[in-house]
């Protein structure tokens, strides 16, 4: 009997045949990927009918027509038909999408079709998988269809407004526009932050030739924690009367504590583990567990559900009659064999989901043989390290808890007004610890033989000023927390939702998630425009809740739509200061720009040394407003064209007024040197000899009015000075490094790449990110080819007449529309080619590049992988 399976990846298909070979000899087994999604909806505003949600106009990708094409062949051949796409809502709807087109080719109708599913890579998962097939489950691709209306309807009906009113704006989303209204909301509390001084105040006691810090707790009822002291005089009149002082000890605290493991992996806490622990981005993480997963190393990795199988292993070397211990207890059983018995947990640990909307249709993320430690694996770097982070805390979860025994010491002056203390933590017994090194050591040691009420001498005291911080930004381990603990996206999306901010210029930042000027824009128009609908983080929650219900079955996706459709309506349709906001003619920019005015007021326009908002200019007294210009936002004057930063903060309303400064001439071109601001901050600036404006950029601690002639000069030649990288050896022509007017770039040939730029100015390319071009070896292979990478280079076209020509990736914005194209440039020619380039494999890219070059006898293309380059 000739069976077909089809699966996502073709990864895992070989692995998957050996298996099904082995466990079903008498049938001719076939495995196909199908390459994840093969169509999607149109990208037409007509692709979805709200009169009719099953109405939809579905279309093919380039990848997904040859993908198609190849297995309707072979489904023609076979009597078995089973879709063994992931175990997830994705994973069921692209099992739909292939059924859905083999009926209409009318290609199954002699074909028996199942639906099947495994949560690992491992011969017992997929032998239990074919013995066990169903039914497509329509609730979950209903689930589907809902969540890909819902986007279609935003991203048609919304965005085409973005387009008229914000400058640069992709897009907005139904989870993207929430979370980077979270990220936007962080960085409002950061802008307002008033800083507080105090001085922290710590003293060092002596007990008989031992000392010991302590920190000051207490001055009378006075809470140090809660009003620590405010000023110098404040520290001085402490450290007097503390002089006059002696001292005893009051109490000696002891107490126990208890550190218990963590529960095994789920998506979310995957990521945020992979970030904090290995500085891994959510999407570094996904594709290195997907990996793990696809070698058969891990369970599947986009699951909620944070519960261990307790079902016994019927899988070789056992059998159903037969079977093995569950992976539970095999965890277990790997501790009994390799740990002193004191380390098992004494009791089985039963973890359950505390996370709204968990689905927990699947169990966590774990080792499929948890036998298999991490020495004992051949993985690359990323996956090794992800493999033992995983392998750690599966095993953790099933180790008894940490102790700790915590002593605090309670030290008074003798008259009672001040109290200090000072804390150590010893480890009793390191349980789960001992796996993953995180015991942490003593903070300090005391003498054994401290007894309360014996008098000690203070021997010096310590103090400095500091300041409040404001909150701290998110990193995306703590925003995918944020995401979590709101309800908004799934598992599956929290990695592509921060991956898309970044990519749609929204925000940037590598540490810690920065919203661009532009996304802080962008949600302050939203907020304006759609109140507390899908940009709200309620909203969303409850929209995912609904979808939820009809992945259940308990609510149909026609009600979800309608009732969103209906809101959506309202919003599009209302009125702002009178006027309607989907009228092209009435809502212009200028409405616009007046609703941001209003909505971020006390954030864009400068304030005096008071710190009192200033909307008038500082160098004519005249209105100020935001705008948009053809760099982006900036806050300006239309009387005297002074101009500032939208969300710059360091330069007080009296600065701007003393700006720009005349500095003196500059000694070669006799130009004058002026301090000045432009919309992108502190700068100095002359004109050139082709009359044309030259800049300097301060370093970040210089103060632009602490500038003199002498360091513009340096600052204006070192941003204009050209510094040769190196000779490409193909062309022999120079990589140039140049600073221009938003940083520096390197130039080879009309390609440039930026390079020192802030994170949100990548490159489309998702093989390169921007890079320090001090830390590149440009005389080594690897530093050459990451330059010419970088610089989207894909080869050279060798001409007969020996003349070398460099070919690669051109990005282009045609027109004032915020849309990016990609071109094929070839010396002065482009031409354009698909956006999806970097997602096309090697011989549909190695076809492109020949159809567009149309080599002539005596020329050859060599790809950058081919050529050398030293």
């Amino acid at each position: 009997m000739k069976s077909l399976v089809i699966v996502e990846s073709g990864a895992k298909a070989k692995k998957i045949k050996s298996f099904l070979s082995s466990n079903f000899p008498d049938n001719e087994w076939k495995v196909e990927a199908c390459v994840g999604h093969v169509r999607d909806l149109a990208d037409k505003e007509n692709a979805v009918d709200p009169n009719d949600w099953k109405n939809l106009k579905w279309e093919f990708s380039t990848k997904g027509k040859k993908v198609m094409k190849d297995l309707r062949a072979i489904c023609k051949e076979v009597d078995l038909l089973y879709l063994a796409t992931d175990p997830d809502r994705e994973g069921e709807a692209i099992a739909w999408h292939l059924l859905s087109d083999f009926r209409a080719k009318k290609l199954v109708e002699n074909v028996d079709v199942k639906r099947v599913t495994f949560n690992e890579i491992t011969s017992s998962a997929v032998k239990a998988a074919i013995e066990s097939p169903r039914e497509i489950d329509q609730d979950l691709v209903d689930a589907y269809l809902a969540r890909r209306i819902l986007d279609h309807l935003i991203g048609f009906k919304v965005s085409p407004l973005l387009w008229r009113h914000i400058s640069r704006a992709k897009s907005a989303g139904r989870v993207q526009s929430p979370t980077l209204r979270i990220i936007c909301e962080k960085e409002d509390q950061r802008d307002l932050h008033i800083p507080e001084e105090f001085w922290p105040f710590e003293s060092t006691f002596d007990f008989n030739g031992t000392a010991f810090k302590a920190n000051l707790n207490s001055i009378l009822e006075r809470n140090i924690s809660k009003e620590p002291l405010k000023n110098e005089l404040e520290v001085e009149q402490v450290e007097k009367e503390l002089k006059n002082s002696t001292f005893f000890l009051k109490a000696v605290e002891s107490r126990s504590q208890t550190s218990n493991p963590k529960p095994p992996f789920r998506t979310s806490t995957l990521q945020m583990a992979a970030a904090s622990s290995l500085g891994f981005t959510a999407d570094r993480t996904m594709q290195s567990a997907q990996k793990l997963y696809e070698g058969g190393f891990i369970t599947y990795l986009r699951t909620d559900g944070i519960s261990i199988s307790t079902s016994p292993n019927t899988g070789e070397p056992f059998s159903e009659e037969n079977p093995g211990p569950p992976p539970l207890e095999e965890i277990r059983n790997f501790i009994r064999s390799n740990y002193a018995k004191t380390y098992l947990s004494k009791e089985t640990r039963i973890f359950k989901s505390k996370v709204q909307n968990s689905q927990e249709a699947h169990e966590a993320i774990r080792p499929t043989d948890i036998f298999k430690t991490p020495k004992d694996t051949i993985l690359n770097a990323d996956e090794a390290k992800l493999y033992e982070l995983i392998w750690n805390r599966t095993v953790a979860s099933q180790m008894e808890s940490s102790k700790y025994e915590r002593k605090t010491l309670v030290i008074s002056s003798s008259d009672g007004k001040y109290e200090f203390r000072a804390s150590s933590r010893k480890n009793i017994f390191q349980g789960f610890e001992i796996l993953i090194s995180a015991s942490e050591k003593e903070d300090s040691f005391f003498p054994e033989d401290l007894s309360e009420g014996m008098p000690l001498d203070m021997l010096s005291n310590s103090y400095e000023q500091k300041f409040s911080s404001p909150p701290n930004r998110y990193s995306e381990a703590s925003l995918i927390k944020k995401m979590e603990e709101e309800g908004i996206g799934r598992p599956s999306t929290y990695a592509t939702i921060v991956k898309g901010l970044r990519t749609k210029k929204y925000a940037y930042g590598a540490k810690s998630i920065i919203p661009s000027d532009l996304g802080r824009v962008l949600t302050s128009y939203l907020k304006k425009v759609f109140e507390d609908f899908f940009i709200e983080t309620r909203f969303t929650a409850r929209m995912e809740a609904d979808l939820d219900e009809v992945a259940s079955g308990n609510k149909s996706y026609e009600e979800v739509l309608n009732s969103f459709w209906k809101e959506l309506q309202n919003y599009l349709n209302r009125k702002i200061n009178d006027i309607e906001i989907n009228n092209q003619e009435e809502f212009k920019t200028r409405q616009v720009l007046d609703l941001l005015n209003d909505e971020l007021g006390s954030v864009i326009f400068p304030k005096d040394e008071k710190g009192n908002v200033k909307k008038e200019c500082p160098k004519c007294n005249s209105q100020i407003s935001l705008k948009s210009g053809a760099w982006g936002y900036f806050v300006g004057c239309s009387e005297c064209k002074w101009t500032k930063k939208p969300f710059e903060f360091n330069t007080s309303w009296e600065t701007y007024r003393e700006l720009p400064k005349e500095l003196g001439l500059h000694p070669d071109m006799g130009n004058m040197i002026f301090a000045d601001l432009s919309v992108n901050g502190p700068c100095v600036w002359t004109m050139s000899d082709e009359e044309k404006k030259i800049f300097g950029t301060p370093d970040e601690d210089e103060f632009i009015l602490d500038i003199g002639l002498n360091r513009a000069i340096e600052l204006i030649e070192r941003n204009n000075a050209e510094n040769i990288l190196f000779k490409e050896i193909n062309t022999d022509k120079p990589i140039v490094l140049k600073t221009g007017r938003f940083g520096e770039y390197t130039e080879f040939e009309g390609f440039n790449k930026a390079t020192k730029l802030k994170p949100e100015d990548k490159p489309a390319s998702p093989k390169v990110s921007y890079y320090e071009p001090n830390t590149i070896d440009y005389m080594s292979d690897s530093g050459r080819r990451y330059v010419l990478n970088s610089l989207r280079i894909l080869g050279f076209l060798f001409k007969e007449n020996k003349e070398v020509i460099p070919v690669g990736i051109k990005i282009r914005k045609p027109g004032k529309a915020f849309k990016f194209i990609k071109n094929l440039k070839v010396g002065d020619s482009e031409t354009e080619i698909p956006n999806d380039w970097y997602k096309l494999d090697d011989e549909e890219q190695k076809f492109i590049i020949n159809e567009v070059l149309q080599l002539k006898k005596g020329e050859k293309f060599v790809s950058l992988e081919e050529s050398k380059v030293i």
